[in-house]
């Protein structure tokens, strides 16, 4: 079923999961990852089309990308301290990204894999008071017939 052009869409922000409508904002409300790159690309605009890390010509060929001898940007000289370094580009990132902030590169899993808990701990039966409350009632009854003969017998 085609989409209608009015249509807004919504997809998962691929840094934190939240939803994102890339073709209306510019950032991610939860985390400020760029969205560009999700935008659908418009068949009569091809000013600015934006082009994913490591893709090497442009679709439109009105701006070509030079050739680059490596693929690997030398290392960030300063990551801080408890920064993880980026095995592609060796940009310092913090430790809760997703994904690279310089090349994009998937830092870690966006989506953990589920963790097998294994069966239930045997729980405990639930104690059983209906023993002592027939015992209780029968103890007030034998009470009280004790009280009624007591009573008759200092009546008469």
């Amino acid at each position: 079923m085609p989409e209608r052009p009015d249509a807004v869409r919504q997809l998962p922000c691929p840094d934190c999961g939240s939803p994102v409508h890339p073709d209306r904002e510019q950032l991610c409300p939860g985390c400020g990852y760029p969205l560009m790159f999700l935008r659908q690309p418009a068949e009569d605009d091809a000013r600015a089309i934006p082009r994913a890390p490591g893709e090497r010509n442009d679709a439109t060929g009105v701006m070509s990308v030079p050739e680059q001898r490596s693929a690997r940007v030398p290392p960030s000289p300063a990551v801080g301290y408890g920064q993880a370094r980026c095995p592609q580009c060796g940009y310092g990132n913090d430790p809760v990204r997703i994904r690279c902030e310089r090349c994009g590169f998937e830092l870690r899993q966006a989506r953990p894999q589920a963790v097998s808990l294994g069966p239930p701990a045997p729980q405990e039966a639930p104690r059983r008071w209906g023993w002592l409350i027939v015992l209780i009632v029968l103890a007030v009854l034998s009470l009280l017939i004790l009280m009624f003969v007591l009573l008759r017998e200092t009546v008469t």
